[in-house]
């Protein structure tokens, strides 16, 4: 393909992504040829970071996930795992002495103004009280108000999005609007913290940080500092044996958290993580989703007769999730092998996370998919896939392998 042929089909197909969170500078960004792509990156980069809320989101999503756009841009949008325009100190100074009710010079004995990230709702400062050090994480102003406003553009689209098809969008954009409106509360983030903490305690390879109550607040949470490397850093020097270690803690908690405890931590980007040579470090829980026993039963029903080739109960189990109307012409095929493909790593007793595998199943998302148009997506499969594709995602890049298979029925039958 040509190289203006390239940038075209591009945009195009970031429009689709981005849709009603671009801005004006984003959608001037896709309607120019930038240059090469890791330049065009780079422009997405600077506007989607500045915005921050649910465009930032969106980039840092496209950050981790293979198969979507060119290798140059996609390591350009990296950047946005950690956020590199942060909100100027005396705001977050302000926040703080609001929320806290006094001055950070009185709450810490010491607190570094250059944070350490800038995410999407807040960004992180390192601090210390007495011997603890703390990580003390600051919401930004007006970000709630941003985030409803992105919300009800989306709501707009939601119901010209799911012309001629079974999903109703209005439904899958109010559950994204109160798992977002939850995530800019920091109380209940302090409160996951302690209840994932309990889920793990027995767990060595799981280290999740303590939250420091009497200096939290619902714009400010304040935890304690958890070492550990970035993805890349550990990836370019870890061992094998410690990548493989790290690959198989990231599956055990994603599917335990979800068939043990009933709920996920739904922001599963590496940002959210640190790695140690004998331990995975969890540092965000902001955006939980809890989900009903009766839900989680027909999806393990579902994971189970893939598991045992059942192919009689595995279309019975899809029926039940609500992800298939009976009466309605469907092939059954089409799904089966879509399915069989995406589980494949816990099919058997060893499974090398590749690359080629994940692009390998980007073709069941294309129009030629016979049932796109005949699916219903109820709200709570949509965060499931998140998780799923996320956790595959981190995988490939450590280049994971391993009894996957005994993850899962640990995780199923337990």
């Amino acid at each position: 393909m040509s190289t203006p042929h390239r940038f075209r089909a591009r945009a195009r197909h970031l429009r689709r992504i981005v849709g009603a969170t671009a801005s004006a500078g984003v959608r001037r960004i896709l309607r120019t040829d930038v240059g090469d792509d890791a330049r065009f990156g780079e422009a997405l980069v600077a506007e989607l970071d500045q915005l921050k809320g649910m465009a930032m989101k969106v980039g840092q999503i496209l950050s981790y996930l293979d198969g979507i756009l060119p290798d140059e841009t996609q390591r350009a949008l990296s950047v946005l795992q950690q956020g590199a325009q942060p909100v100027a100190f005396a705001v977050i100074e302000q926040v703080i002495a609001d929320e806290l009710g006094a001055p950070i010079d009185v709450l810490f004995d010491a607190f570094d103004p250059r944070p350490i990230a800038a995410a999407s709702i807040g960004q992180v400062h390192r601090a210390r009280r007495g011997t603890q050090r703390l990580a003390v994480k600051v919401q930004y102003p007006h970000i709630r108000e941003t985030i409803l406003s992105d919300v009800k553009s989306l709501r707009r689209l939601a119901g010209v999005a799911g012309l001629a098809t079974r999903v109703d969008g209005q439904a899958i954009v109010d559950d994204l609007a109160a798992r977002l409106d939850e995530e800019c509360d920091y109380l209940a983030e302090a409160g996951w913290l302690e209840r994932f903490q309990d889920a793990f305690s027995a767990d060595p390879r799981v280290v999740i940080p303590r939250a420091f109550p009497e200096r939290s607040s619902l714009r400010v949470l304040t935890m304690e500092w958890c070492d550990g490397d970035d993805l890349g850093t550990f990836v370019a020097g870890a061992s094998p044996d410690a990548r493989q270690r790290a690959g198989l803690t990231l599956a055990d908690v994603a599917w335990r958290s979800l068939f043990v405890h009933g709920a996920i931590n739904a922001d599963p980007h590496p940002g959210n993580q640190r790695f140690r040579e004998d331990a995975v470090v969890f540092l965000d829980f902001g955006c939980v989703r809890v989900f009903s026993p009766v839900f989680l039963g027909r999806w393990r029903r579902m994971i189970g007769a893939l598991l045992d080739n059942d192919r009689t109960r595995f279309e019975e189990a899809v029926i039940a999730m609500g992800i298939v109307d009976p009466m309605q012409r469907y092939d059954w095929d089409a799904h089966w092998a879509m399915e069989r493909h995406f589980y494949a790593p816990y099919l058997t007793k060893s499974f090398t996370f590749t690359r080629e595998w994940l692009e390998a199943g980007v073709q069941y998302t294309r129009p030629e998919n016979p049932n796109l148009r005949r699916m219903a997506i109820p709200p709570e499969w949509i965060w499931l896939q998140r998780l799923q594709w996320g956790l595959h995602a981190v995988l490939i890049r450590l280049g994971a392998s391993g009894d996957f298979r005994s993850v899962m029925d640990t995780a199923l039958y337990s």
